[in-house]
């Protein structure tokens, strides 16, 4: 048994984390690819390695992908200090080279030098399709940086490839992400550049990118909807997906086929950062003018924000909301009641099907089955429920008029 337990010892020496094995580069510079300050790791990474997230069968594991920061020519490569099979006869380590070319499209050198000599190919990447939006953000570092978006869709010669090779971050960075079909030419592609300079000349890297999806709406309209979304680590926490978003619904609402703007199983981030887009254009709208907001969330306020925005309803309303919240004097106790019920008499349409549902059961449940749902549904534990909710959207609430006020 002792024997048993040295051995498993030994072999959880072996045990990597694939989240801190994995060393992810976007590279402008030759000396980009020995400087560490560059790495940045995945979120995740269970659907290459399993739940456990974990690489068996190597010490010192590191796993390196690196992209020229333009058209992401890929260096792959694996490096160990030593291999359980050094040890153990017995014993086989994970196919990490076969996991990765699961995701990686074949292309990728495994040679650092020739790598470096893509870096001087990076002068003839230009962003692909058609632009949408600049915008300028200032770093502390580098003054004003010059950003750039662009739709592109398939047709585009060589974004196929591309995204091929783009897509691949999504794996680490979105916990159920897959990979589309790009051949459908309902997709279209949003993608975000910086401008920076590099011995006199202008190159673009890649900050990220917006897939979106044309459903059909019967009989004669589209309604597109955000599939996915990522913006690349070294440049979160910038602003980049706000100019994103916003880019991509200014686009949709010049097009008069377009139903609304919709998202497929949004992210609590991504919902956080709709409402701050969409209150930001719906704060101009007449219908949303202070004095009407206390009047309480109207049929005029669902009709404009749908007529010259593409907001749907249930958007709509949040956006109500949280301009309400701002034109409200919460330090009124009358005020602030009349909002916080407001909000609740929103979040508790959940809780009314619960006790519809309840009403039902009672026909056709034996009383042991129908006691069991009727704890579920309490009537004290749905009050309690439905103040944390509301405290925890008026939060959100506040951190989005917060964001507004920095940016007027």
């Amino acid at each position: 048994m002792a024997a048993v337990n040295t051995m498993e010892k030994k072999l959880a020496e072996y045990k990597c984390d694939t989240n801190e094995a994995i060393c992810l580069k976007l590279v402008r510079f030759p000396e980009d690819v020995e400087d560490d300050s560059t790495t940045f790791h995945p979120e995740y990474s269970h659907q290459i390695f399993g739940d456990d997230e974990v690489a068996f069968g190597y010490k010192g594991l590191q796993i390196q992908l690196f992209y020229t920061a333009g058209n992401l020519s890929t260096l792959f490569k694996v490096k160990y200090s030593s291999k359980v099979t050094e040890t153990f006869d017995c014993v086989e380590p994970d196919d990490i080279e076969g996991k990765i070319r699961e995701i990686v499209p074949a292309g990728f050198t495994c040679n650092t030098d020739d790598f470096i000599s893509l870096l001087e190919k990076e002068a003839n990447f230009k962003p692909f399709g058609t632009l949408l939006h600049s915008y300028t953000v200032h770093s502390e570092e580098a003054g004003e940086l010059t950003y750039q978006i662009h739709k592109a869709d398939i047709t585009c010669p060589g974004f196929q490839e591309y995204h091929e090779r783009l897509q691949t971050f999504l794996m680490w960075f979105i916990e159920t992400a897959s990979f589309i079909d790009a051949d459908d030419d309902r997709w279209d592609f949003f993608l975000v550049f910086e401008k920076y300079n590099k011995d006199g000349e202008t190159l673009y890297a890649t900050v990220g990118y917006m897939t979106v999806y044309n459903y059909y709406v019967y009989p004669d309209k589209t309604r597109p909807r955000v599939s996915q979304m990522l913006i690349l680590p070294p440049f979160q926490g910038e602003g980049h997906g706000a100019q994103l978003l916003e880019a991509v619904h200014r686009f949709y609402c010049s097009l008069p086929k377009v139903q609304d703007i919709t998202a497929e199983d949004p992210s609590e981030n991504y919902v956080k950062l709709r409402d701050y887009v969409l209150v930001k254009l719906c704060q101009g709208l007449p219908s949303f003018a202070a004095d009407k907001l206390h009047l309480g969330f109207s049929d005029d306020m669902v009709k404009e924000a749908q007529d010259k925005l593409k907001i749907n309803k249930k958007h709509a309303r949040r956006v109500y909301e949280i301009l309400r919240l701002r034109a409200t004097d919460m330090s009124d106790e009358e005020k602030a009641r009349e909002y916080r019920l407001e909000v609740k008499k929103r979040l508790f349409g959940p809780y009314r099907k619960n006790q519809r549902e309840l009403a039902k059961m009672r026909k056709c449940l034996r009383p042991e089955e129908l006691v069991s749902h009727m704890g579920q549904m309490d009537t004290q534990t749905q009050h309690e429920e439905l103040e944390k909710s509301y405290q925890v959207v008026v939060e959100d609430y506040r951190r989005i008029l917060e964001r507004l006020a920095a940016q007027a």
